[in-house]
């Protein structure tokens, strides 16, 4: 048996963290699986034995990301015992710190390659589309109690149509400027005034 040889789920854990903070760093074009490999002085069949290929890691640490940063909250959002105004604390924070706090630990210097962008996109699509059950059951809610006015037509039937739209057009506004040569994307603040003059 080999000496100083970690554990499988431990090994996983550690090829996922270096790619992850490559990554960040360098863009997803600029990281090859042998610079992963040398972060952690691995040979190459220990990544195949854990990953396919170098886009089969990308996936596993935007998964980790996800996990890490919103399944808990979406679960709280979808909690009607917790307070409404709790709620939608909660929502702005996912806004600003999470879906917002993902493109600026992932933004580069401005010289991504397609690629690059593809898989950013990608990313924040699989971000957003979390939200939107959350979403759906959070705007019901406050229909029901009188917090939320009822201005989209919301029903029981069309909530979660209806909470895509609203987050995707929010989406669409804080990254548009980073995917195109256009300039009217925005922040988290004012995605909040948005959502305020939509809904209160």
């Amino acid at each position: 048996m080999r000496k100083n040889s970690k554990p499988p789920e431990e090994r996983r854990r550690e090829l996922v963290d270096v790619a992850s903070r490559l990554f960040a760093e360098k863009g997803y074009e600029a990281v090859s699986v042998r610079d992963i490999l040398d972060a952690v002085h691995g040979a190459p069949g220990m990544f195949y034995y854990y990953f396919k290929s170098k886009q089969d890691i990308y996936l596993a640490t935007m998964e980790d990301y996800i996990s890490e940063k919103l399944d808990r909250k979406c679960a709280l959002m979808e909690d009607e015992s917790m307070p409404f105004e709790e709620r939608r604390m909660l929502l702005a924070e996912m806004i600003a710190q999470d879906i917002h706090g993902y493109a600026e630990k992932f933004s580069t210097a401005g010289d991504e390659t397609i690629s690059d962008l593809s898989y950013r996109m990608y990313d924040l699509v699989q971000m957003v589309s979390k939200l939107i059950r959350p979403y759906a059951v959070f705007m019901l809610q406050g229909i029901r109690e009188g917090k939320i006015e009822n201005r989209l037509g919301v029903t029981e039937e069309n909530a979660e149509a209806k909470a895509a739209f609203v987050l995707y057009g929010l989406w669409g506004l804080i990254y548009n400027d980073r995917f195109t040569a256009t300039t009217i994307g925005t922040g988290p603040a004012d995605m909040e005034d948005i959502l305020q003059k939509l809904f209160y």
